[in-house]
């Protein structure tokens, strides 16, 4: 019987998670108290599960000072509500000298607030509340509700104990004592009880219903691939290729280029190590549809579409031509108006559509961006103006994108003045479409007299041409005539080669004088 998406997604995050960490004060005491918590037992219960699990005992508030390095290399968090140690500095909160007596819950707040703040909308984390006060666990969950409220994007659901956002996940649940009749005068509460052997399970579960998706899914499955394949990495990176590296790197002109080109080499190796992974694609989408797909229906170019996970499955097909797969699948090509190679591409545009019935926008831009630009995790340390570099005035929203081939926009001798040419991003015309912001896109105009010119000199010594950083966190190129312009994004390598060869296609063109009939007869045959 195939999996169903939701065991697909359990399977993938079981051989992502490696590093769970456990925070809480109580874990190498030597008796057995009323919130005890057993290092070696959990200890052994991930180790049979084939996980590393870091348990870390604070005794003092200087001691949570080292959480923040731990959580950065953790994929999952888990902290006890009531931390009982020595206030040795002053925690921020103006209600810690109110609660001096009784603790409880100040210093896990203090760690979820800077988990929070370190996620933004970016990194994904999830937080386990993992308490001894069984009884509380809602308050708990409105405690940590207030605590990050000033930020809306996370919601309370009271019901299964949880706060969260779009990224970030934070359950309360409690500890096992062992009795019987735990939390018998709260028996709603009771499903919120996870045994130490549980544990593991428990928060793969959680994980997959939070993370779980292709994407999500193939990104953790190639994580789990390259951790595997450290050594082999680390093996073909070898010590032997340290002289010939440095060879290399005095022998030209800007060693900046040598340094920059590990990246490039690092990536090229792990992509080769991702394509020989085996991960059956087809089946995963064939599930994910499954489950996630419903009898509905939408418009496709002014059309009423009825959907269905089998129609969706058949088109998904490579098989057939779209217009062929689209007319089967909708059952449309008895009518009048059904999609052939003229309207095909009509069609195509709202595709995403028949997946998402909402925000299929805003999942077109986020795809497309992951497709063209390079800076994906933040931009780059050194901004530097080359082929694919976006720029903008910075006194108007006028757009341009940089055609200067990458050899000609290095090792530029000091004091010297360099001609750098630049395309417009403009709105209202036909042509190839880049994606310069969250949800908004503009065409690159590619006509031969819309080329900008600009000139531009290296300062401080430099070999290139660089962006200085401003007070308010914009990266700015100044060029010869005092104009300014922002730094906005930086295409991949292979995308914006290929708008240059567009604009050199057009300086191709021959114009000729011909009769006007024979021209057209061209056109139209």
């Amino acid at each position: 019987m195939a999996q169903t998406f939701n065991e697909i997604t359990r399977n993938v995050v079981d051989h992502f998670l490696q590093n769970i960490i456990f925070v809480d004060d109580n874990a190498y005491q030597t008796e057995k108290k009323v919130n005890a918590f057993d290092a070696n037992e959990i200890s052994s219960i991930f180790a049979q599960k084939g996980k590393l699990c870091t348990i870390f005992a604070p005794a003092t508030t200087e001691d949570l000072g080292f959480c923040k390095t731990l959580f950065s290399k953790s994929d999952v968090v888990v902290l006890d509500w009531y931390l009982n140690i020595e206030n040795t500095q002053q925690i921020a909160d103006a209600e810690a000298d109110v609660e001096a007596e009784e603790p409880r819950g100040i210093y896990t707040l203090e760690l979820i607030k800077n988990i929070v703040e370190d996620a933004t909308e970016k990194k994904l984390k999830l937080i386990i509340v993992y308490t001894g006060d069984g009884a509380k666990l809602y308050g708990i969950t409105k405690d940590i509700h207030e605590a990050i409220a000033t930020d809306a994007n996370y919601t309370i659901d009271e019901k299964r104990c949880q706060v969260s956002s779009a990224n970030v996940t934070i359950l309360v649940r409690a500890k096992d004592n062992g009795e019987k009749d735990q939390l018998k005068y709260n028996q709603d509460l009771q499903s919120k009880i996870v045994k130490y052997e549980d544990l593991p399970d428990f928060i793969t579960a959680e994980f997959a219903r939070f993370v779980g998706g292709l994407l999500p899914n193939f990104a953790m499955s190639t994580i789990a691939s390259i951790r595997n394949n450290t050594s082999n990495i680390i093996g073909v990176f070898s010590k032997d290729i340290d002289p010939a590296f440095l060879g290399h790197y005095v022998s030209i002109p800007d060693c900046n280029d040598a340094i920059s080109m590990l990246p490039k080499i690092f990536g090229t190796a792990v992509a080769n190590l991702i394509e020989n992974s085996d991960v059956d694609f087809d089946s995963w989408i064939e599930a994910w549809i499954d489950e996630n797909i419903q009898d509905c229906n939408t418009i496709i170019n002014g059309k009423n579409i009825d959907i269905n996970a089998e129609k969706l499955k058949y088109l998904l097909k490579s098989s057939a031509d779209f217009e062929e797969k689209f007319n089967t699948s909708f059952d449309i090509q008895a009518k009048k108006e059904k999609v052939n190679r003229h309207t095909a591409d009509l069609y195509k545009i709202e595709t995403t559509k028949l997946f998402c019935s909402e925000n299929a926008d805003t999942s077109n831009y986020k795809w497309a961006k992951l497709v063209q630009h390079s800076n994906l995790f933040s931009s780059p340390k050194i901004h530097r103006l080359t082929t694919g570099t976006i720029i903008k005035y910075k006194e108007e929203e006028k757009f341009l994108i940089c055609i200067q081939q990458s050899c000609d926009s290095v090792r530029i001798p000091p004091n010297e003045e360099r001609t750098f040419l630049f395309l417009p991003l403009v709105q209202g015309i036909k042509g190839e479409a880049i994606v310069v912001g969250e949800q908004d896109h503009l065409i690159v105009d590619n006509k031969s007299y819309s080329i900008e010119l600009h000139r531009f000199s290296p300062y401080e010594n430099n070999a290139n041409i660089t962006a200085k950083l401003k007070e308010n966190g914009e990266y700015v190129f100044e060029d010869i005539g005092g104009n300014q312009f922002v730094w906005v994004a930086e295409l991949k390598e292979m995308f914006a080669q290929h708008i240059v060869a567009a604009y050199t296609s057009q300086l191709s063109r021959v114009g000729i004088d011909n009769s006007e009939w024979i021209r057209l007869i061209g056109k139209t045959k």
